[in-house]
């Protein structure tokens, strides 16, 4: 049996209440596993007294204190001549389940209230809307920014409030959170787009620009502005033929900016954050995957659940986002024929794409410093990397990365055959 814990599974060596707050979590996001009768700490299976009842026991409280019922299976499991107590508890439809009044997620392998804006998220989601399809009191939008590039992609004689129904902005008399977002002048939202060109050093910032309080389409022309700028082509001359080359394809940037746009939690009141490096760019947006993406369903780009049903289905109007979830796909496209790869940072509170700049050339720095700069692009790397790096042994490599250790650069996580370095 495997004895540990994840974002899914919870194991118990007995009963407590404290097991409610877990079901709650499960019911109301992905669902899960909670197994009674192991010892996590000792790694052993412990033998569940009079299961019979507890089982009992566990569905009574189940129905009595979470609000709505949610939907879950017990199971009796027999391992090493031992009874188990197992929970499946199935993702809800009726969200939020509430424990005493206090609906509950999961962060990693521990169980924690739902803050205010994820309990809204969370009831939207049991009435099957998106946050984005909210009405709201506002009447006096102006979209010129929304008509002229509507114009670019399919021209438009007469803009008026039958387009705003069409593209769903304007819906039972009122606009929604989309309209505002994507108005020319959003006053009541603070929050935009901020980025930032910093020189050989965090603390040295060669160009700053925030963009906030106004349309998510003028936040993503200046995105791509600020690109051009400061990532322009450079002629390098290959053979006899002097031959254009981008540092970063552009094609990669336009789409992790437009996916940042498009997918990002309108809920958390944060900044897309863009950090522009010489050796490469980092794009942070507000918010982890939607319910229902796993990791290994975004970074294949097999299953598209837009966050914002109707800011999506804009953008795709517009020629800006593909509509059917090739976003990772056509980044890791625009680096096919390059050694450096786009890497993707995904946590709870945000997901992070970092695109390498292909041309940045590091040789002539120290061996540790080259180690940094590809952990800034890998985010964790192996000894074997540093291997290949640096073209250096094995014991030569360890030397490396043991000194950026003791300087508290950097530090190991696993063991062995997955021993990895990350940064510190």
């Amino acid at each position: 049996m495997n004895f540990s814990e994840t974002r899914q599974k919870e194991l118990k060596r007995e009963y407590t209440d404290s097991i409610l707050k877990t079901v709650s979590a499960f019911a109301n996001y992905d669902g899960g596993q909670i197994v009674i009768g192991v010892d996590e700490a000792n790694k052993k299976i412990v033998n569940v007294i009079d299961y019979v009842n507890l089982k009992l026991k566990i569905e009574n409280k189940i129905n009595d204190s979470i609000k709505p019922r949610p939907r879950y299976d017990i199971k009796v499991l027999s391992i090493e001549e031992k009874n188990l107590l197992e929970i499946i508890v199935y993702p809800g439809t009726n969200k939020p389940y509430m424990y005493k009044g206090v609906a509950y997620q999961r962060n990693d392998t521990s169980t924690i209230p739902v803050d205010q804006s994820f309990l809204v998220e969370l009831s939207l989601k049991g009435r099957n809307i998106s946050y984005d399809q909210l009405e709201i009191d506002e009447d006096d939008l102006q979209f010129t920014v929304l008509e002229k590039k509507l114009n670019e992609v399919r021209p438009v004689s007469n803009f008026n409030k039958d387009i705003l129904i069409t593209l769903g902005l304007f819906t039972n008399n009122h606009y929604n959170i989309a309209a505002q977002l994507i108005a020319d002048e959003n006053k009541n939202i603070t929050f935009g787009i901020d980025m930032v060109r910093f020189g050989h050093s965090i603390s040295e910032f060669i160009d700053r620009r925030i963009i906030t309080g106004k349309s998510i389409l003028s936040q993503y022309d200046g995105a791509i502005e600020m690109f051009i700028k400061h990532y322009p082509e450079i002629e390098k001359v290959e053979g006899i033929q002097r031959i254009k080359k981008q540092p970063i394809p552009y094609e990669a940037y336009r789409e992790a900016i437009a996916n940042a746009i498009a997918h990002r939690n309108y809920f958390i009141s944060s900044n897309i954050k863009i950090e522009m490096y010489n050796n490469r760019i980092e794009i942070t947006s507000p918010g982890g995957l939607p319910d229902g993406v796993t990791k290994e369903n975004y970074l294949k780009d097999n299953l598209s659940i837009p966050r914002n049903t109707i800011i999506s289905q804009v953008l795709y109007t517009l020629g800006i986002i593909e509509k059917f979830g090739t976003g990772i796909r056509r980044m890791n496209e625009a680096y096919f024929s390059y050694d450096k790869k786009p890497a993707f940072v995904i946590k709870d509170a945000f997901i992070k794409v970092i695109l390498p700049n292909v041309l940045f050339n590091d040789v002539d720095m120290n061996e540790e410093k080259r180690i940094l700069n590809l952990l800034d692009i890998k985010v964790e790397i192996t000894r074997q990397d540093v291997e290949s790096l640096l073209k250096v042994n094995k014991s030569k490599a360890i030397e490396f990365l043991n000194k950026l250790i003791t300087d508290g650069l950097v530090k190991s996580v696993g063991t062995a055959k997955n021993l990895a370095y990350i940064k510190k």
